[in-house]
């Protein structure tokens, strides 16, 4: 995948374009106010599903995610690139020999995988040994139309069959194996992995077939075999049904995920087109990566037995810590204004009758399939009706155990009335005062927080090119304490990398504007601002000395920073300077953006006012803070070491063109 398709499939126009013009959802699409041209009336339209944008006023053009940056911030193409890769965490740089060859493969493994996909829905759909598959289908449920669909197959009971086919369409035999298509025993024969088995072609979301699960007719075991991880398939990332559930569910605004390839394919041929399922895996962050671009709203309907009980936890919680989060004010008792995250979306329990799976309820009854998703409870209700149920509330013993399992899924609601809500039906339930539970509610939510800020930390720092991660304030602990494990996220990583080269302070300074307001672990700031402070007024420096000027809390901090780092890879001076380069530009760049987001809250109260000049101050205040993160990425870029190499190049060209003349 090249990375202008790569960032089209991490970013999603419509909440792109939404961060900059406010756009209305009409019918499957969206529109709003023009921002290339005065217009009264909404001529501006965002269409989800191809991606792409179009002005039916008098701009009267349109295009995609990278024609509208262009035109909205006056960029050239590679500007646009660059601007939205460092949005989408996608790593720009030209291919070299090695990146071309994997490329070369993973098209020779697609090709592999969709001359293997035909070849056994042939042998389904037309050959004498595809019968028995196809009885099991038809018994099943399954239309013609639905095996045509979904590409099902059937892999006879053969040892070389694929591998003979593949052959004569010129597939190497290390290809054939790479694919997973095939197996080499200890002998050193190769045979066909697939034999005797049903097959499910697995797609990507462009519909591309990656990998494949079969399933056996009989009693053989393992009743279900999967493609083993290739460069192509890794179970934990792929959805089953995404390609063909795609369109409906945006236009559905739910996505519905399920377990089995039945449950998919069933419900498919009786309308409901917006399911999905997991490859014999909990929900995953890769997965949500996937269906957070479509849809906002999550359905987890899997098996009521205790798996999919587990299932539906581990779903949950996955889904909290990687779905995006939204930051809204509230007002404090004093008067003041707070902001708190909340999760930007929507995540519903259907509740299975026992018994039965997705397929069957559906094709027994749909329209009680219906009334269930209609009624899938929120999370919270969910873990309160199964808990309950399950616990004996009459006796100290249970008492606790509700209190263990409930606590913790109150405390990671991001809305302080739904907490309150639901911590006041446990207390009721417990027949206790809900304040003897708040101190309980509060030492998990401080838990929480930091788990999860340690948890982005780690997918920051593990990514060199992800999105900032979000830390929580935090006060300088007392001297006699004994220094926390460092969660070494953006803002840490960024000041133990200054810690160890103070040279660079100077550069960072300058390129990415740093200050100590872009850090919000006031920790971190106290020790960038005393860091600053220190160099400039000591020409020749130890960082010794630096640590003996702050108080043992501080000293101990930079001591953890400084530990962490170096229990990473090392790094040479040239890589120490880029990755402290990219650390500045996205760290102050997230403080612009928080600056811009409260701004924005600002403005929407002064457009609720009729306050228009206040609303066009704000506008300007926000122009300005915009223009200044597209100058600190034109810096950041001309200061990398491409950015650097390629400035040469134009001035050696620039300089032999003016020997020619």
């Amino acid at each position: 995948m090249n990375p202008t398709e790569e960032i089209k499939q991490r970013l999603d126009i419509v909440e792109f374009i939404n961060s900059h013009v406010p756009l209305q959802k009409a019918g499957r699409n969206y529109k709003g106010l023009c921002p290339f041209h005065p217009e009264k009336t909404p001529s501006f339209i965002v269409f989800p599903e191809t991606q792409g944008w179009h002005c039916f006023g008098a701009c009267s053009t349109g295009g995609d995610i990278f024609t509208f940056v262009m035109r909205r911030e006056n960029m050239d193409f590679s500007e646009a690139l660059h601007f939205l890769a460092e949005k989408a965490g996608v790593v720009l740089h030209p291919l070299d020999v090695d990146e071309i060859q994997q490329k070369d493969e993973l098209d020779r493994l697609r090709a592999a995988n969709a001359a293997a996909a035909q070849h056994y829905y042939h042998v389904l759909m037309e050959a004498a040994q595809g019968e028995p598959a196809r009885k099991y289908l038809e018994k099943r449920g399954v239309t013609r139309e639905s095996m045509a669909a979904f590409q099902l197959g059937y892999a006879t009971d053969e040892w070389h069959t694929l591998e003979e086919v593949l052959k004569r369409a010129h597939f190497s035999p290390q290809d054939i194996l790479t694919a997973g298509l095939a197996v080499r025993s200890d002998s050193g024969n190769v045979y066909d992995r697939f034999r005797g088995r049903l097959m499910f072609p697995i797609r990507d979301i462009q519909g591309h077939v990656i990998g494949f699960g079969g399933r056996v007719l009989d009693v053989a075991m393992p009743k279900y075999m999967n493609t083993p991880d290739t460069p192509l398939f890794d179970k934990g990332s792929v959805l089953y049904g995404i390609d063909l559930a795609r369109e409906s569910i945006r236009s559905s605004g739910t996505v519905i995920i399920v377990e089995g390839y039945m449950d998919v394919i069933i419900p498919h041929q009786y309308g409901v087109t917006n399911v999905v399922a997991c490859m014999g895996t909990a929900l995953t962050e890769a997965h949500l990566r996937i269906l957070k671009r479509m849809t906002k709203r999550l359905i987890l309907a899997l098996d009521p037995d205790t798996a999919g009980m587990h299932a539906v936890e581990k779903g949950v919680e996955t889904a909290q810590q990687s779905l995006d989060r939204r930051v809204i004010p509230v007002p404090t008792a004093t008067g003041l204004i707070r902001y708190e995250e909340q999760l930007a979306a929507e995540i519903r329990i259907l509740m299975l009758p026992e018994g039965l799976d997705p397929d069957e309820l559906i094709s027994r009854d749909r329209a009680r399939w219906d009334q269930l998703v209609a009624e899938a409870l929120p999370v919270a209700d969910y873990f309160f009706q199964v808990v309950l149920s399950e616990t004996d509330l009459s006796s100290a013993k249970g008492k606790r155990q509700a209190m263990e399992r409930l606590l913790p899924v109150i405390a990671a609601m991001g809305s302080p009335a739904e907490r309150t809500h639901y911590l006041q039906r446990l207390a009721q339930r417990l027949r206790l005062d809900e304040r003897e539970l708040l101190p309980e509610l509060e030492r998990l939510r401080g838990s929480g927080e930091a788990k999860a800020t340690k948890e982005r930390g780690r997918r920051t720092a593990g990514q060199s090119a992800t999105a900032p991660a979000a830390h929580s304030q935090h006060s300088v602990p007392a001297a006699s304490e004994q220094p926390e494990e460092v969660v070494f996220g953006l803002e840490e990583r960024c000041l133990a990398l200054l810690l160890q080269t103070p040279a660079l302070l100077a550069e960072m300074t300058e390129i990415a504007s740093l200050s100590g307001e872009a850090f919000q672990d006031v920790r971190n700031r106290q020790v960038f601002e005393a860091l600053g402070s220190f160099v400039a007024t000591q020409p020749q420096y130890e960082m010794a000395d630096f640590c003996t000027g702050l108080d043992n809390a501080l000293s101990a901090h930079v001591e953890s920073l400084l530990q962490a780092l170096r229990a990473g890879p090392p790094l040479s001076p040239e890589m120490v300077r880029e990755d402290l380069l990219k650390c500045s530009t996205r760290l102050r760049k997230s403080h612009l953006l928080r600056l811009i987001r409260e701004l924005r809250f600002v403005q929407q109260d002064a457009q609720e006012e009729g306050a228009a000049e206040r609303v066009l101050e704000l506008c300007g205040m926000i122009d300005q803070l915009t223009r200044h993160c597209l100058e600190i990425d034109r810096r950041a870029y001309a200061a990398t070491l491409i950015g650097r190499r390629q400035s040469k190049e134009k001035a050696a060209k620039t300089t032999g063109t003016q020997d020619a003349l």
